[in-house]
């Protein structure tokens, strides 16, 4: 895979005439993927994905953050068979009108077969629509796919953004059609957990992507290529501080070693409960071998 980052207005990729499937991408879901394998059978396996180095949603709306860093979309987007993976730098395209865009597709891009969802607009305002596309490329050029449903559902982002936040994980995984993992840092943190005989990893995120409702959540650890069975606490830890700053932390099960400083990842298995401010260190003490308690049973 040719992987192109920041493409930008004045760049041109070195390709034949291809078919590429055009999107934002965020989260790569079920919905996605649907495209890509309708791309590689339009093409015959030579196609090539477009995106955005920058999700347009997260760049227009400041309270939204993107589902995966750039890393994470690049790694689940070599697992298709696109021969190009091309990063579009949104600052540079987003003035140009549809016209303008559909020749920088063509021109610039090599663009001559377009796979696309139904509902994709694109250009300054985003005026340009399915018609302008099909104005320009020609319908014969043009594969267009329905809604991706799931028992009657339709997978979109914006429904994985809500289930995120209702900490509704097991269902956002299935329309991803993948765990939700995330990679960081193990930093030290106040050591609070190692004081009441419940150490944690306190993890520092690379960069800043949408995480689930603030609460419990148990997870699998990945340490050194080893997995662990973890209790997850994401949130502003109420209880004992008072920053208002969003922290990562798991109890690893069985676990004792020190491992400041390593990269460790961890897949979401299931929301436990939402974050609760208690009335002495005690009582959140007592909550917390509750919920490592429920989590050894069920997983």
């Amino acid at each position: 895979m040719n992987i192109y980052e920041n493409f930008q207005v004045k760049d041109v990729i070195d390709s034949a005439p291809i078919t590429s499937s055009i999107g934002a991408f965020d989260g790569i879901h079920l919905g996605h993927r649907a495209l890509f394998t309708k791309a590689m059978q339009v093409s015959n396996k030579s196609f090539q994905i477009v995106t955005f180095n920058k999700i347009p949603k997260v760049f227009f709306n400041k309270n939204f953050l993107p589902l995966l860093d750039i890393q994470e979309r690049i790694s689940i987007f070599r697992e298709t068979t696109a021969s190009n993976l091309i990063f579009l730098d949104f600052e540079s395209v987003n003035d140009m009108t549809p016209l303008q865009f559909c020749n920088f597709l063509k021109e610039n891009l090599k663009t001559n077969k377009l796979v696309i969802g139904k509902d994709f607009k694109f250009g300054k305002e985003r005026k340009g629509d399915i018609k302008t596309l099909l104005d320009f490329f020609g319908p014969e050029n043009i594969f267009l796919l329905e809604d991706y449903l799931i028992e009657s559902q339709k997978v979109s982002t914006t429904k994985i953004r809500d289930l995120y936040a209702n900490g509704n994980i097991q269902a956002a995984q299935k329309l991803l059609g993948r765990k939700i993992t995330f990679s960081g840092k193990v930093i030290k943190g106040k050591q609070l957990g190692s004081s009441i005989g419940i150490p944690t990893a306190n993890i520092k995120l690379p960069y800043e992507t949408q995480l689930p409702k603030y609460g419990v959540y148990a997870v699998n650890v990945h340490v050194n290529g080893i997995q662990y069975l973890g209790c997850l606490n994401i949130g502003i830890n109420p209880t004992v501080d008072s920053d208002n700053v969003t922290k990562i932390e798991i109890h690893i099960l069985h676990f004792d070693k020190n491992i400041y400083d390593h990269e460790l990842t961890f897949e979401l298995l299931d929301f436990i409960r939402g974050e609760q401010e208690f009335d002495s260190v005690e009582n959140l003490k007592s909550q917390i071998l509750k919920d490592i308690s429920k989590i050894k049973k069920n997983f």
